[in-house]
């Protein structure tokens, strides 16, 4: 029997790669924290739903975007995700291993940090955003 938070966040994975805005914005608590590791325009934390939302949802995003999980482990509290990402802006390409733990408090998402493997291809890669 698979754990019951890995369906959780598998759902909300089917909700993104689907562009189900709402469905993706009812899965995080109102004072959800997100962290980026790296040094790229997108490091940092965002606090709260509609920031989040604008980075995750926002027009500023790759072309031919793909995202891969590789493994999803579970404990009451917490979901680790080991995944690829890769995508396109013009002509040049990235592709790029993270790994994303996710806490879970009520069944809703309060926490999430992103740790990219390749920080610096990152870098290089994400324009400035305004």
């Amino acid at each position: 029997m698979q754990h019951p938070n890995i369906e959780l966040v598998q759902g909300l994975y089917a909700a993104y790669m689907g562009g189900d805005r709402e469905r993706v914005a009812a899965a995080f608590a109102p004072d959800v924290r997100w962290h980026n590791s790296g040094y790229d325009a997108t490091s940092g934390t965002l606090v709260g739903v509609e920031p989040i939302l604008g980075y995750l949802m926002g027009e500023n995003h790759v072309e031919d975007y793909s995202l891969e999980v590789v493994d999803m482990l579970a404990s009451d509290e917490r979901v680790a995700i080991i995944a690829r990402t890769s995508g396109r802006r013009g002509t040049e390409r990235i592709v790029n291993d993270f790994v994303q733990v996710i806490r879970l408090s009520d069944g809703r998402v309060s926490e999430v940090w992103n740790y990219y493997w390749d920080q610096r291809a990152l870098a290089e890669f994400m324009p400035v955003l305004a």
